[in-house]
């Protein structure tokens, strides 16, 4: 028996080694060279906005299954897409209510969030930014023209950067097909969140901004009533920030209500 057997599962490293070159870790700070697309820390990103009734498209298909919301729209700001359809005024669950009601449900599809892992059952978080949405819109509704009657609004996430960023698009996109469906309101309302970093407030951040920051603002405000509606925040800060961020907030409502109303008038034409 030969003993000179060769191992053949080894695998002989090269004669010269040479030690890596490591390249510097980059900065995890997403505000070190100014924000990555550019933007002012009090602008907020490209907004595109489109009404119209859904299902409008299969109605001819199916006439006799395809269902038609009074109203929707779709929102997109930056990476944030979101869809919206509201139905009603409808028969409501009390027949001796004299004012009318408004019912949100919001959900994350499954794929939206890069940072959590959705499920197709509602979470408590969905749960809670759907009592948001109701609390931020129904002041703007005249409820009290729907008596014995309900408006609901089914909002999806299709693609989220930012949870502040994306809640505050969310009113925007309610508010859009609200106008959309005929529902009397008293004014539009319009949102926009804000997050610090140092002492600095940096507008609509996106995911990996919000992250650094320590502290997160979000208000809805119907900017021709000149009232806020909602306003939530996160975190501590002094007084004069907090004043220096709810007037930075309702400034920015006002050019994002700009925005909704142009979009309206566009549906229109």
């Amino acid at each position: 028996m030969s003993t000179n057997v060769m191992d053949r599962r080894r695998i002989n490293g090269p004669p010269r080694t040479v030690e890596p070159l490591y390249t510097t870790e980059a900065s995890t700070d997403p505000f070190a060279d100014g924000r990555k697309d550019s933007r002012a820390l009090d602008q907020v990103r490209p907004i595109y906005m489109k009404t119209g009734p859904l299902g409008a498209q299969t109605a001819d298909l199916l006439p006799s299954t395809a269902t038609t919301a009074s109203g929707s729209a779709f929102y997109e700001q930056g990476n944030i897409r979101i869809s919206c359809a509201v139905y009603g005024p409808r028969q409501g669950r009390k027949s001796n209510a004299r004012m009318g009601s408004f019912d949100c449900d919001f959900r994350y599809a499954p794929f939206s969030c890069s940072w959590k892992k959705r499920s197709h059952i509602k979470g408590a978080d969905e749960k809670e930014i759907s009592l948001m949405l109701e609390h931020a819109i129904a002041p703007a509704i005249r409820l009290d023209a729907y008596p014995k009657a309900c408006i609901d609004a089914f909002v999806t996430v299709i693609e989220s950067d930012g949870k502040a960023a994306t809640i505050a698009a969310a009113v925007n996109c309610i508010s859009a097909a609200l106008a959309d469906a005929g529902i009397e309101l008293y004014d539009s309302v319009a949102a926009c969140s804000m997050g610090l970093w140092g002492s600095q407030w940096v507008a609509d951040c996106a995911q990996a901004e919000e992250d650094a920051t320590t502290c997160s603002m979000l208000i809805a405000y119907m900017p021709s009533a000149d009232e806020v509606t909602y306003i939530l925040q996160h975190g501590k800060t002094l007084p004069e920030q907090t004043d220096q961020a709810v007037q930075t907030c309702t400034n920015l409502c006002t050019r994002v209500y700009a925005v909704i109303c142009r979009g309206l008038q566009l549906s229109l034409e």
